[in-house]
């Protein structure tokens, strides 16, 4: 069996009648020709859509056959998460128009209702047009009974409260709040493994037939959260002299590196994930244990619990999250961490 090495997949494209082509500028990847694509998804255990490796010695193999033949090897002491799919996904998503106002569920009604996980996400900002806003969470003092007339006169989004985001903003997003984005917005997603997603107002759009897209009010009442979500801008808490927390929840714990300099990690014993958002470098092996990967803008990276030991080498200033699958706290010594 070949040594186990960071892990690449094919990208999975959503066309969305909000979507765009800024993928392809951003990152210069080459996309369907006539189609907006408002989604890519960057890794995917999903019973229809599922990653596959896009290099090396595992090119061609599914995420969900690595997950089944390499359990340990793949995510360490998480392996008994993953005995049924890998619980997160990563996206990349290009809003050109206004994505509808929604909610999830958390995964109780997501278990009952869809057969599905809940989702609770991050955002992180990689592009914003000027005036860009993100809406997360209602108003203070705004009731079931108070969005429920709101919905009935077409004036839900008068009780969400709305802010202006900027290039790396990182906002979370647990399940049951209410959210949209407005256009002119390109951001990475991390989330639970999870498409299950309720609209509540959708600017009267259509789909290519005509026909408006369906609201799921009743679920959505069903879901909503209306405790106050505190400020929508999380505030990065320095962990390292180049690596910052941006927030840590029971599902995944979501770091970021800002760095000029190389970065030498070892293994948490788990699986990890990076996304490269600013700049290139390669990921190396001290030991000469795997070939040097390459990373780019728009890189995403799975590295196994396997690979114990790496440098990320940076060719010039990066911005890389960080994302490990469960409750992590990284401690202030470099390499240490307790999980929850």
């Amino acid at each position: 069996m070949a040594a186990f090495y960071p892990l690449t997949f094919k990208p999975i494209y959503k066309s969305k009648l909000w979507g765009g082509h800024r993928i392809a500028a951003l990152f210069h990847r080459d996309l369907p020709a006539g189609s907006h694509i408002g989604e890519s998804w960057e890794l995917a255990d999903r019973p229809d859509d599922n990653s596959v490796v896009a290099s090396g010695p595992f090119a061609g193999m599914s995420f969900a056959e690595l997950r089944t033949r390499f359990p340990l090897e793949m995510f360490g002491d998480f392996a008994p998460e993953c005995q049924r799919a890998f619980p997160l996904m990563i996206k990349f998503i290009d809003a050109q128009e206004p994505l509808s106002l929604q909610v999830h569920p958390d995964n109780r009604y997501a278990l009952k209702h869809a057969n599905d996980l809940g989702k609770t996400e991050a955002w992180y900002i990689v592009d914003a047009m000027p005036g860009a806003t993100v809406s997360r969470g209602f108003k203070a003092g705004v009731t079931a009974e108070k969005v429920a007339k709101a919905l009935q006169q077409g004036k839900i989004e008068s009780l969400v409260f709305t802010c202006s985001v900027n290039r790396h903003d990182a906002i979370f997003l647990p399940a049951g709040t209410i959210h949209s984005m407005s256009g002119g917005i390109f951001l990475a997603e991390v989330a639970q493994n999870s498409d299950v997603t309720y609209r509540v107002y959708d600017y009267g759009r259509t789909d290519s037939h005509g026909r408006p897209r369906p609201l799921h009010l009743q679920q959505a009442m069903d879901v909503l959260s209306f405790r106050d979500p505190g400020s929508p801008i999380l505030k990065p808490v320095k962990v390292e002299p180049l690596h910052y927390r941006l927030v840590i929840c029971d599902f995944f714990s979501l770091y970021k590196y800002d760095f000029r300099e190389p970065v030498h990690n070892y293994s948490l014993k788990r699986c990890r994930i990076f996304v490269n958002v600013d700049g290139h470098g390669t990921i190396i092996s001290p030991e000469g244990l795997f070939d040097d990967v390459d990373f780019g803008p728009g890189t995403t990276i799975f590295m196994p619990a396997g690979v114990k030991d790496y440098s990320l080498v940076p060719a010039t200033h990066c911005v890389m999250l960080d994302i490990i699958p469960g409750k992590v706290v990284l401690r202030k010594r470099k390499g240490t961490a307790t999980s929850a």
